[in-house]
């Protein structure tokens, strides 16, 4: 049933890391079928809302930061903007990207971990976790990497990137550090807050049953992992993240007399929330960004809203089971939060049968597309191999073909031939017609098309609805050919009226999948080419017949057919290449790049322990013009006094940066073996301090 006038539609997908660009993959798994649902109801004039933002907490950019020197906050901004931007470049209409360490999720954050802590959901327990030796600090679930025990695929230490199992870090085999890639981990004690998964139980399950909010061949699965949910930590050992509001949450126990323990501020004052406690949270606190923390917000996550999310397969219990407890667990006076409408849970779309994979330059990502075709092409092809019920594969041959002879001979030569002879017959006006019973029936069928349509996405199937849009041309084109205007004169205005009322209904079914391609068919009926979100265009009841005497607009060629062997050959050439450099480990650099490196020998000055970080010195090199600080990782490696006096090869012209509040601006070069082993670089024979390594 269509959803009423009065209702808000909210719609979001998956947030995305940031570390890195999405690839297509991603796009056809999480993002796209939201999009589809987002423009979808904007063609039916319903109010909706598309909510997305960056996952910034996570393990990558914490990773990245370290490697750079940096603090994680002043590099999400930039990488968030990079995730968005490519996104933007296939025409995803977001209302609103964010990330999640925004204040408003902050605020949102804080409000529902009170509630939960509050109301008693939220215990304390002491958990082993890894601790690697080498860094002196406990390493996140996402810290830590190995085999999977379940499958021996790669285990990110909550999680199996193959199985999609849930792993805890003591499971994994031959487990590894991914700040020092060293395998010095010991499990140790130390305390966590864990979120209780089963108060909610039987309310989740009648959910799942009697409102069928999940994909059929879904609900098995997810029965099964409702079913096995105990408990799940939600505090980590880490500086990154939001805090743990201990002073709010006290004063509301002290304040309502609750019979629930205070928090120990020595314990939980040098923790935070888990990334993926504070991730589905941002989905509202991106909301409550939009409207500027108004009431409004509220319209979109209360229990009257329809709310619909589209992720992964591998993100189904984080968004069935864990965050439906949380939203049932932090309902307040306030706002009851609403379970969903519906969750697309796509499959895997892969790359001719492999992973797609950034470091080996396997796919395409995002923001490589659109240098190589428009995005409506690929917005076209993605929403027809859709993941929906298995893994698909991406073809360069089917891509081709698709382009070719469904969007280009199909849709395009259909508009084109019309518009072509309205424009040679009618001075490029909408004909006066006196309709027959076969042209009525006609539109009869191309109504009935379009109520398919519509039936099909009501149903969650876009992906059949899409099959039903380009119906619409394959009956405008069979009419076309039986009507025949270029042969039968006195048919050439029921004819070309009836083929632009069929154009017309063409164009606002396809604007989900290609907008770009269908705001140009607008513009070229004489209408205005955006989308008018108060108006259905759709419905029953309002034909929007393109009236006769109507001047049309300038036509021009939607698509044009593609031969992607060029394509093809260079993705292949530079997967190769990737593949290559790889084995050798190698990222090459071009000579100019090296040139501007200013490598010379220097000496070591004075050694002191860095304030901030454990396992950090703070050195003074003099390397010959000057003296220069740098915040070297070595406490683990060297005593002080060995360090002071040794001549060392220095880069000494990188670029300042902060680490952990001094300032480090140079690197002493080193090596490091496969076991963690590391040595300074030094030269054969003595040298000057100054001298250049060229």
């Amino acid at each position: 049933m269509f959803i009423a006038d009065e209702e808000r539609v909210t719609i979001t997908s998956a947030l995305p890391y940031i570390h890195g660009v999405p690839h297509l993959g991603n796009m056809a798994g999480s993002v796209l079928p939201a999009e589809l649902l987002h423009r979808y109801y904007d063609v039916r004039g319903t109010e909706n809302i598309f909510v997305c933002g960056g996952d910034v907490h996570g393990t990558p950019l914490e990773l990245e930061a370290l490697e750079r020197g940096e603090d994680p906050r002043d590099i999400k901004d930039e990488q968030t903007q990079k995730v968005k931007e490519a996104y933007e470049s296939l025409n995803v209409d977001f209302t609103i990207f964010s990330d999640t360490h925004s204040e408003y999720n902050r605020k949102q954050t804080h409000d529902m971990f009170e509630e939960l802590y509050c109301n008693g959901l939220i215990n304390e327990k002491t958990q082993n976790m890894a601790y690697c030796e080498d860094d002196e600090r406990f390493l996140p679930d996402r810290y830590i990497e190995g085999e999977c025990p379940h499958c021996g695929g790669l285990a990110r230490g909550d999680q199996c990137d193959d199985c999609g199992k849930l792993v805890e870090p003591k499971e994994i085999e031959n487990a590894e550090c991914q700040i020092c890639n060293g395998n010095n981990i010991e499990f140790r004690d130390t305390d966590h807050l864990f979120l209780d998964l089963t108060e909610f139980k039987d309310e989740i399950k009648a959910w799942i049953k009697d409102e069928k909010p999940v994909p059929e061949n879904m609900e098995k699965q997810i029965l099964h992992d409702l079913e096995e949910a105990e408990d799940r930590s939600i505090t980590r050992d880490q500086d990154w993240g939001f805090q743990i509001p201990v002073e709010r949450a006290n004063e509301r126990i002290e304040e309502e007399d609750l019979d629930v323990e205070k928090l120990d501020p020595e314990v939980y004052d040098e923790k935070v929330l888990y990334v993926w406690f504070d991730a589905p949270i941002g989905y509202i606190g991106f909301t409550r960004e939009l409207f500027e923390d108004s009431d409004e917000w509220k319209d979109h996550w209360n229990t009257d809203a329809d709310i619909f999310y589209s992720i992964g397969k591998d993100n189904a219990i984080f968004h069935t089971v864990i965050w439906p407890t949380m939203l049932l667990g932090s309902r307040n006076e306030e706002i009851e939060y609403g379970l969903p409408e519906y969750e697309f849970i796509q499959q895997y779309l892969m790359w001719e049968d492999g992973a797609f994979s950034k470091s080996r330059n396997r796919g395409i990502f995002i923001d490589e597309a659109v240098e190589y075709y428009p995005a409506d092409y690929w917005r076209f092809y993605l929403a027809k191999m859709l993941p929906t019920d298995h893994d698909t594969n991406f073809s360069w041959d089917d891509f081709e073909s698709e382009i070719n002879n469904v969007l280009n001979d199909t849709v395009g030569n259909f508009v084109n031939r019309t518009l072509s002879l309205a424009e040679q017959w009618f001075d490029n006006e909408v004909p006066e017609a006196d309709l027959t019973e076969d042209d009525r029936e006609m539109l009869e069928e191309v109504e009935g098309l379009v109520e398919e349509y519509n039936s099909k996405f009501e149903e969650r199937s876009p992906k059949e609805a899409l099959d039903r849009g380009l119906a619409l041309a394959r009956a405008g084109d069979r009419y076309l050919s039986e009507e025949e205007p270029w042969n039968n004169e006195d048919r050439r205005e029921e004819t070309i009226y009836v083929a632009l009322q069929i154009i017309n209904k063409l164009g606002c079914t396809l604007y989900p999948f290609i907008p770009e391609s269908s705001e140009k068919i607008m513009s070229m009926l004489g209408e205005d080419s955006q989308i008018d979100s108060e108006q259905d265009l759709l419905s029953e009841d309002d034909l929007r017949p393109v009236e006769a005497g109507r001047e049309l607009g300038e036509r021009e060629i939607l698509f044009e057919k593609i031969d992607v062997s060029e394509q093809k050959d260079k993705v292949d050439t530079m997967e190769e290449e990737s593949e290559e450099d790889n084995v050798l480990n190698i990222e090459t650099v071009s000579f100019e790049e090296f040139g501007e490196m200013d490598i010379r020998v220097g000496e070591v000055l004075s050694v002191e322990d860095h304030p901030n970080a454990d396992r950090l010195y703070k050195v003074q090199i003099d390397v010959g013009e000057t003296t220069l600080q740098t915040c070297a990782g070595l406490r683990n490696h060297y005593e002080a006094e060995e360090l002071e006096g040794r001549k060392v090869v220095v880069l000494a012209n990188l670029e300042p940066a902060e680490l952990r509040g001094e300032t480090s601006e140079c690197m002493m070069l080193a090596a490091e073996d496969d076991s963690g082993n590391v040595s300074l670089l030094t030269t054969d024979q003595e040298m000057s301090i100054g001298s250049k390594i060229k």
